[in-house]
């Protein structure tokens, strides 16, 4: 029996001494799973990291951007009421305009007419005439019965536009 025993204590021993040799084995095992497991979550807290420091840069970004729209939105509707009085005084230059026109053939028309019943713009038309006939100065003063500065000048005027 003790031969039974000591069969048995190295059996025992053996069995125990296997057992710690696998529980070493799956300790450095898991040991180096671990290592590797705690090398992806560093990798992804790193990632996770950037990511989220992308994030914020991304954030700022959009703010920024949506800080430059508001004021090109802004600037378009001052441009759109700056152009709206523009076109206002535009209209308004227009009619006025109009008017000016009106008045200015008005007035051509009124001078016309006071033109033809004029004796005296007869008088200097016949004159005019007779400098582009080629009439001297003399035969100008006795025929429109000019003084002899407005013969003059009537004469020099007209003699230079010929």
């Amino acid at each position: 029996m003790a031969n039974f025993l000591t069969e048995f204590s190295w059996i025992w021993l053996l069995g125990i001494a296997a057992i710690l040799l696998l529980s070493i084995v799956m300790a450095v095992v898991a040991s180096r799973q671990s290592k590797k497991l705690l090398a992806i979550i560093n990798e992804n807290a790193a990632a996770s990291w950037q990511q989220q420091q992308q994030i914020e840069q991304l954030h700022q970004l959009l703010e920024q951007q949506v800080v430059q729209l508001k004021r090109s939105h802004q600037d378009v509707e001052e441009l759109r009421s700056t152009v709206i009085g523009v076109g206002q005084r535009v209209l308004s230059l227009e009619s006025h305009l109009g008017q000016g026109m009106q008045q200015v053939a008005e007035l051509a028309e009124q001078q016309k007419s006071m033109h033809l019943f004029d004796p005296e713009s007869k008088i200097y038309s016949r004159a005019m005439k007779m400098v582009h006939l080629g009439a001297s100065l003399d035969e100008i003063m006795l025929e429109c019965e000019l003084p002899q500065a407005e013969a003059e000048l009537l004469f020099n005027l007209h003699k230079q536009s010929k």
